[in-house]
């Protein structure tokens, strides 16, 4: 995977993405480059939470997901989360990525909505393998959504 393409302004109207960091692969460890942003309320710059994309592909990343995020309790039940994927799913699309995958725990029902909210397809779920690094921390099982490229 080439250098990571700059994001421009992610924005929405309601919420922003405010680029925090860029964290380089670390292929021995599995990890991919990533984005990692702050979501912040467009009306008064509230920190609202926190998201990331991972960019490329590897085995690893079907488990952990290409996207992650939090939302501070406070700001929860605005949709933000799903507002953040779907600004961050152009970001990956750029950067030459044709399918995004999110995961999420079983029992995380607000998550599960998220993703569903935000237009991806469930595809099930999928035990960790013992290899993963969640498993070690207590993650058996997640559930896998998929995004895809619009056509072009």
């Amino acid at each position: 995977m080439s250098a990571l393409v700059g994001p421009g302004p992610l924005s929405d109207g309601e919420i922003r993405l405010v680029l925090a960091n860029v964290t380089r692969a670390e292929p021995e460890k599995g990890y991919l480059p990533a984005y990692v942003f702050q979501i912040r309320r467009c009306q008064d710059d509230t920190l609202a939470g926190s998201c990331t994309l991972r960019v490329g592909e590897n085995e690893e990343v079907q488990y952990s997901g290409h996207i992650g995020y939090a939302v501070r309790p406070a700001c929860r039940g605005r949709h933000y989360a799903a507002k953040s994927v779907a600004l961050l799913l152009p970001l990956a699309f750029r950067n030459g990525m044709r399918q995004v995958v999110i995961t999420c725990l079983p029992e995380n029902e607000a998550s599960r909505r998220t993703c569903l909210r935000a237009g991806g397809v469930f595809l099930g779920i999928a035990p960790v393998p013992g290899w993963h690094e969640m498993y070690y921390t207590g993650r058996k099982a997640v559930c896998r959504y998929l995004f895809r490229r619009p056509s072009q």
